[in-house]
């Protein structure tokens, strides 16, 4: 799991320390720079992933993210601030930094640093002209004062090599440090699966996702991933319709349990039209069977995440710790009723292990999980919420969830408390005498703005 993530002088956070759970909630107004952290967690993701750009230590477009350039990333827009990310992940802990060539247009990575149960494993430190070099908290030169020196290795912003050279002669009476080298290479090659089980177990989707088609080809492709657009759910959804025996996880069923639950269809199917071609269909409630390009557009607008969710995690809820779900909006042209059963959804997702981030603006998701706190269905410390402002030094206000389902502390003015203030002058208006206005005032009553 992600325990921990800071991030310094990236996008909008100036230094920024986040400490995740197992659900992780962000919210706030529009702009406000709520989706920060989350781009930070897509571009290390591809970062990591990426194969052909070895020696780009942070990938700012790829497949999980598009952020422009490292001016348009970093705080302020001030090329010369280096960027700073922390990620704790499952006892490791990684500080990087990175700063932008101006001349060469390139970014590199100016710090690495590993800590494993709180122990410096390897630090890298580029300065100008020279470099520093540590093993276990000990200087190279130090630990091999006879030896030269050679630079790390890195690929992306991970060491492949350390540096040292195991054929060349070694004075007598290292025995210490090369047993303390060989110690460091299995922490870092260690670490290293630990960052890739959960880097290659993660799926992002964005706001934008694809409109749906009316009917789709049978490519013989099989999807891993959702794709960041959701462009992957109908081959995803194909694919696992046609597998037997325990291959298949049973999307098309447990997406329609979903719709069942909601009240807002009787099932999803998918229809094969000719050996070349078939079309997604969502089943009425009274049975008839329609296009998913003909019924309500939040249908195909929800589909992505619900596959995604549950081709990544699996329908059985067995334990899938590394697991990683980015979902940013996912009420978009979803109904109150149906935004909250988002969150029962995301709630039985980490319920069986691994981890989710949401960026939403629905009060009815995010009270729907309160509300599974309060039922026990799941344990108040597996829920954190961030709560982003546009204003002051402390942009992010984290929020916890008592046993109860409580707020602590309350959310900040001008987001959730919208509702209870429409509701408190709703009360007010009714215990004002009742006056109907003439035809000629009615637009001066609704509107009074609008009064000359």
């Amino acid at each position: 799991m992600i325990n921990r993530l800071y991030l310094g002088n990236f996008r909008a956070f100036k230094d920024q320390e986040f400490k995740f759970r197992r659900l992780n909630i962000f919210v706030g107004k529009n702009n406000s720079g709520k989706s920060s952290a989350i781009s930070a967690l897509n571009v290390l993701a591809q970062t990591f992933n990426d194969q052909d750009l070895d020696g780009t230590p942070l990938l700012l477009n790829g497949p999980f993210d598009n952020l422009g350039t490292y001016i348009d990333v970093v705080n302020g827009n001030h090329p010369r601030r280096k960027i700073s990310i922390e990620i704790d992940v499952d006892g490791y802990h990684l500080k990087t930094e990175y700063k932008y060539r101006t001349q060469r247009r390139q970014i590199d990575l100016t710090y690495f640093e590993l800590f494993n149960k709180g122990k410096s494993t390897v630090r890298f430190v580029q300065r100008k002209d020279a470099y520093d070099f540590a093993i276990g908290g000990e200087a190279y030169e130090k630990l091999f004062p006879d030896m030269p020196k050679r630079r790390p290795r890195f690929r992306n912003f991970w060491p492949i090599t350390l540096g040292i050279n195991r054929f060349a002669p070694t004075p007598g009476g290292m025995a210490a440090s090369n047993s303390k080298v060989r110690d460091a290479e299995r922490v870092v090659l260690q670490a290293r699966r630990m960052f890739d089980a959960h880097f290659s177990s993660f799926d992002t989707i964005s706001p934008f996702r694809d409109k749906p088609q009316r009917t789709y080809l049978y490519s013989g492709e099989t999807a891993r991933k959702i794709g960041v657009t959701g462009s992957n759910t109908a081959t995803m959804l194909a694919s696992d319709s046609a597998k037997r025996g325990s291959q298949k996880k049973h999307l098309v069923d447990n997406i329609s349990n979903w719709f069942q639950y909601t009240g807002i269809a009787k099932g999803l199917e998918v229809v094969s039209l000719t050996p070349r071609h078939f079309e997604i269909c969502l089943i009425s409630n009274d049975g008839t069977k329609h296009n998913i390009c003909d019924v309500g557009f939040g249908c195909s607008q929800v589909l992505p995440v619900l596959t995604a969710g549950l081709n990544l995690f699996g329908a059985d809820n067995s334990p899938r710790h590394s697991q990683i779900l980015v979902v940013q909006e996912p009420e978009i042209h979803l109904h109150p009723n149906a935004q909250a059963a988002m969150g029962s959804f995301f709630v039985s997702l980490v319920s069986g292990g691994g981890q989710v981030f949401v960026e939403t603006h629905s009060d009815n998701m995010v009270l729907r999980i309160a509300r599974h706190v309060a039922l026990g269905d799941i344990p108040y410390q597996d829920v954190a919420i961030f709560f982003v402002s546009d204003e002051g030094e402390e942009r992010v206000t984290p929020i916890h969830l008592t046993q109860s389902g409580k707020f602590v502390p309350d959310f900040p003015g001008g987001f959730f408390p919208q509702r209870q203030a429409e509701s408190l002058e709703i009360a007010r208006a009714g215990l004002r005498p009742h006056i109907v206005p003439e035809p000629s005032q009615q637009m001066t009553f609704v509107y009074p703005e609008l009064k000359k």
